[in-house]
Order: C-alpha cells, then sequence, then structure tokens
C-alpha cells in the first residue's frame, strides 16, 4: 500500500503535502495536534515532512478517503509492524463495508416502499 518511491522525494512542505495527500493545511496541522503525524522544522520554522511522516500520511489519506474515522486511523498507525498495519486496515475496512451494506439495505426498502402505490390502509394511517 505504501509507496517506497515516497523516501527518494526531495523535502516535502506543507504545500507538496497538500498536493500530494488532497489534504488542507487545516487537516495536515490537526493531525499534527492529534499525534498522528510529526512535522520536522526548518532553520526558517516551516514544516516539512521525512519519510515517516510520509508514510503515515499515505496511511490517513486512503483509510479517510474510504470513509474511516480517526479513532480507528489511530489504531492502525499505532499497530506495530506494516503486515499487521495492513490487516487492521483491511479488517476496519471490510466492517465499514458490512455497515454500509446494511445501511444500502435499509434504504432499498424504504425507497421499495414508497415507490408502491398506496393503499387504503396505508392512507388511514396518515389521516
Amino acid at each position: 500500500m505504501m509507496d517506497d518511491n515516497l523516501r527518494h522525494l526531495p523535502r516535502l512542505g506543507i504545500a507538496g503535502a497538500m498536493r500530494l495527500y488532497g489534504m488542507t493545511a487545516r487537516a495536515l496541522r490537526f493531525y499534527e495536534e492529534r499525534g498522528l503525524i510529526e512535522a520536522r522544522r526548518d532553520r526558517q520554522n516551516a514544516r516539512f515532512y521525512d519519510p515517516a511522516a510520509r508514510r503515515r500520511l499515505e496511511w490517513i489519506s486512503r483509510l479517510r478517503r474510504a470513509g474511516v474515522g480517526l479513532p480507528e486511523i489511530e489504531a492502525v498507525l499505532e499497530t506495530e509492524g506494516e503486515a499487521e498495519a495492513r490487516a487492521l486496515a483491511v479488517d476496519t475496512l471490510a466492517a465499514r463495508r458490512a455497515k454500509l451494506a446494511a445501511e444500502m439495505a435499509a434504504l432499498d426498502e424504504v425507497i421499495g416502499d414508497l415507490g408502491r402505490p398506496e393503499t387504503p390502509r396505508r392512507l388511514a394511517a396518515y389521516s
């Protein structure tokens, strides 16, 4: 999942991270405040992201795009080892998929009910 080529990029500042990971500066600062990533600082106190931060940003970006919440993302990031992190991420995504499937089934049921012609019994309930 992680792109090993990220390590070979030149120093990545906040503007580059915004473009590369599709995040706002506010989101990047928020993730830093929450301790999910660590931005290093140069002599002018400008943020930049080392390879470890880039890997974490990649995880955050992908999982957020899939609708995974911050507590679950934190759990993945805190997991020791790449294989274990991947396994937890897959389990988290599978649980999210199951929840969405249940929501879709409920929506389909309501849409089906609303698409049927009104019966006198249903009309009486709303009178």
